[in-house]
């Protein structure tokens, strides 16, 4: 029989997060329920997001920097 109540194997629905912040205190990491929702892949919308982000704002930053200046 499965004990719910132990966070090592229990799955209700903050159980995940203690056995996060478990792992986290053993390898002296500090625990957030950001890093814990992106490590467990439920951001993986945002974190895409936040890459495509960067990628148009260096290929803007590489336009700009390629583009002849004007003189006034």
């Amino acid at each position: 029989m499965t004990n719910f109540t132990d966070s090592k194997n229990a799955t209700h629905h903050w159980y995940p997060f203690l056995k996060y912040q478990e792992e986290c205190e053993a390898a002296g990491k500090e625990a957030s329920v950001n890093d814990w929702m992106r490590a467990s892949g439920q951001l993986q919308n945002r974190i895409d997001f936040e890459e495509a982000k960067k990628a148009a704002e260096a290929e803007a930053l590489k336009a700009k920097a390629a583009a002849p200046k004007k003189e006034s």
